[in-house]
């Protein structure tokens, strides 16, 4: 998966096609849209790629001895590791509060070598 465009787009003549390059933040931004279309997108559902997402909402309402956060951390790693190869997974955090219906998932990730880990959230009610 190639890095999301950014709206609104800045234009340049002189750089890239006419697509001027994007700050640090912007990268960061695109990579954290794609995080979220990943997490979000379920199994089947984009129609190029059957295999592509992990599909939160599915694991939303199971019971907390049906799944574990490991085999979804493994599933989001696994994720991670195919479409986005440019970014680094440092640690992933699953919360899952079944009393209320939530999901949380945080990642902390690194891309282009980068030595500052960025922070990555997601919640599913």
């Amino acid at each position: 998966m190639s890095l999301s465009i950014i709206f609104p787009i800045n234009m340049n003549s002189e750089t890239n096609a006419g697509i001027a390059c994007h700050p640090n933040d912007d990268t960061t931004a695109a990579i954290k849209q794609n995080m979220k279309m990943l997490l979000l997108t379920r199994k089947g559902e984009y129609v190029w790629d059957q295999n592509f997402g992990v599909g939160l909402h599915d694991y939303l309402f199971e019971n907390d001895n049906t799944i574990s956060s490991s085999f979804l951390e493994g599933q989001i790693r696994n994720q991670v590791a195919n479409y986005m190869p440019y970014v680094q997974i440092d640690g992933v955090n699953v919360e899952i509060d079944s009393e209320n219906q939530i999901l949380r998932v945080k990642l902390r990730f690194r891309y282009n070598g980068l030595s500052i880990p960025e922070l990555f959230e997601v919640e599913v009610s």
